[in-house]
């Protein structure tokens, strides 16, 4: 594989399979692991906005931590489709075409969204195609709605890459 910059999705999900291929977990990973580190993530991010839940503690607002777990949130969504892919078969064209909706072109034509709604979509037991796109759509507004584009995701899911690499064998172990 050769680790480069990602431009599209399609190199996020490849960045993340080589990251998760590296990691020496101490027992089997599953979706369901997975989606619990979606959920964390989603709640770490929601601390980091101005709309956070917790309306009794005063923080600063810094936009560069919340950008920084937005694309946890992305992380873990690249995770899941990758152990989709390998357990449960989405084809290779299926993940190409998720490429499309990883962009800023068609969010405007689509309903505002929330924190809850990703949260929402992980309870079910659903991983096909249309899940993920779906998913991927609602986390592209979302990240839209902070005045993030997808440039901004590829950008600093780079930058956190290149940590986590080095992270492995180190304070996660």
């Amino acid at each position: 594989m050769e680790i480069k910059k990602p431009k599209i999705f399609r190199d996020i999900l490849s960045l993340q399979k080589y990251l998760d291929d590296n990691i020496n977990n101490i027992r089997p990973r599953y979706l369901r692991d997975i989606k619990m580190s979606l959920i964390a993530e989603c709640v770490e991010f929601n601390e980091e906005t101005k709309e956070s839940h917790k309306t009794w503690k005063t923080k600063e607002y810094d936009k560069s931590k919340e950008l920084e777990e937005l694309t946890d949130i992305w992380f873990f969504v690249a995770q899941m489709i990758n152990y989709c892919n390998d357990n449960e078969n989405l084809s290779m064209l299926q993940i190409e075409n998720l490429n499309k909706y990883f962009s800023n072109d068609f969010s405007e034509y689509i309903e505002p969204t929330n924190i809850l709604n990703i949260i929402f979509y992980l309870k079910g037991e659903r991983t096909d195609y249309d899940y993920f796109k779906f998913l991927i759509m609602e986390l592209i507004v979302l990240t839209n709605q902070y005045g993030y584009k997808t440039y901004d995701i590829l950008n600093c899911y780079w930058e956190k890459w290149q940590k986590n690499m080095k992270r492995i064998g180190k304070e996660w172990n």
